[in-house]
């Protein structure tokens, strides 16, 4: 069985058991990718259908309480991205401390990253330590520069803009890997400076996928 074969047959077995987050995570960890093969990606928009529609059956009310967001942020990984994006809607100024205690518990880096730009927008002047993977991180909320407004982030997209000129499909991978990359490294931003190595990174990064997935359907044609 490979790799996609695995994928699918864990999210049709969330799915069978009503674990709708678990199966929400790994279709978005999928999605996120900067390659998909044509029929791994059929199959995976059917079950990404399949999940909106048992999703849209117990759709809860649009106004989701403070308390039961921040037990979301606590919870599953599907459940800490869902509740880091509704609540950078919110003043986080008002939930610094709730926010400062579960940044120091090493949480998903998905949902960190998100809260962790939120900070940077609201420009909360608050010290936040941020643990990842064992290591801290220290930082002012205010301090921090919102990625899409980052120097290092908006010289590699000029360079990827322009390598990719003539090649709109990867330029937008490039750009999706790029938003990552640089959502992954907060609380660090890139500098202007380091723009040419990351515009180098993403693009061997993306060619390294295409390669490899050229590889891949030569094997299984062969």
């Amino acid at each position: 069985m490979g790799y996609y074969d695995e994928v699918i047959e864990e999210i049709r077995t969330a799915l069978k058991h009503g674990d709708l987050e678990e199966a929400g995570y790994l279709l978005k960890k999928e999605f996120s990718m900067p390659y998909i093969p044509k029929d791994a990606e059929e199959s995976l928009k059917e079950l990404e259908k399949e999940l909106n529609y048992r999703q849209s059956e117990k759709k809860e009310p649009t106004e989701v309480s403070l308390e039961k967001l921040l037990n979301m942020l606590r919870g599953k990984p599907q459940s800490q991205l869902r509740a880091a994006d509704l609540l950078c809607e919110r003043n986080l100024r008002a939930i610094a401390e709730e926010i400062r205690t579960w940044l120091s518990k090493d949480p998903l880096p998905e949902a960190a990253a998100i809260i962790m730009e939120g900070l940077a927008e609201q420009e909360v002047a608050e010290e936040f330590v941020y643990t990842k993977d064992g290591v801290e991180y220290t930082f002012f909320g205010d301090a921090l520069t919102p990625v899409f407004r980052s120097e290092g982030f908006l010289d590699a997209w000029q360079r990827l803009q322009k390598h990719y000129m003539k090649e709109p499909s990867m330029k937008e991978l490039a750009k999706t890997i790029l938003i990552g990359k640089c959502f992954m490294a907060l609380p660090v931003s890139y500098e202007k400076e380091e723009g040419e190595m990351l515009f180098e990174e993403v693009r061997s990064e993306l060619e390294e996928a295409m390669n490899a997935n050229w590889k891949e359907k030569t094997r299984q044609g062969s």
